[in-house]
């Protein structure tokens, strides 16, 4: 795909050339365990905040290593594609029809989500400090969850089994553990 890599390297110009009004995006919670157990390190939660620049890195990076290989369109070139083309109509007529744009531009490829990425695809823009040592305590987890509200976790989502794993968060009785 030989115009993928020109559409990345317009996009990372546009956006270096105006990096002073990216803006919050995502906040995604980061939690610390003790290796691959579910006990929580005592520091063990803190938040990552994604600016609208800095996601584009998602899909921008891994789209300029999939294109010097890949014959077909995968989903992050796709989103790539979609962003250029929602900034060009936008840049048009002032308003986005995303819906048009996401129903055309399929590329034959399933059209139920953008792009998926694990955490090992993300961990190298999120190295920081705090993501080494949290600035949020264990103990805090009870201060934060209120009212018994632990009781109504679903222990199938992986944070929600991590906290419902540490019982000693909520009970006084246990918290010398």
């Amino acid at each position: 795909m030989p115009f993928i890599p020109q559409i990345v390297d317009c996009l990372d110009t546009l956006i270096s050339e105006n990096i002073e009004i990216q803006s919050p995006l995502v906040m995604q919670p980061i939690w610390k365990t003790v290796g691959k157990t579910s006990k929580l390190y005592q520091n063990c939660l803190d938040i990552f905040v994604w600016s609208n620049f800095g996601f584009t890195r998602l899909f921008f990076d891994i789209t300029k290593r999939l294109a010097k290989s890949e014959e077909s369109i995968q989903r992050p070139m796709r989103s790539v594609v979609w962003l250029a083309k929602m900034l060009y109509e936008f840049a048009l007529i002032g308003k986005i029809n995303h819906k048009l744009i996401i129903d055309t531009l399929t590329y034959n490829t399933k059209n139920d989500k953008a792009f998926a990425l694990s955490g090992s695809n993300t961990r190298p823009y999120m190295t920081c400090d705090n993501l080494i040592q949290p600035r949020i305590t264990k103990e805090e987890i009870n201060n934060i969850i209120l009212g018994g509200g632990q009781n109504f976790l679903s222990p199938e989502r992986r944070f929600d089994a991590i906290i419902l794993s540490n019982p000693e968060i909520f009970d006084d009785r246990l918290k010398h553990i």
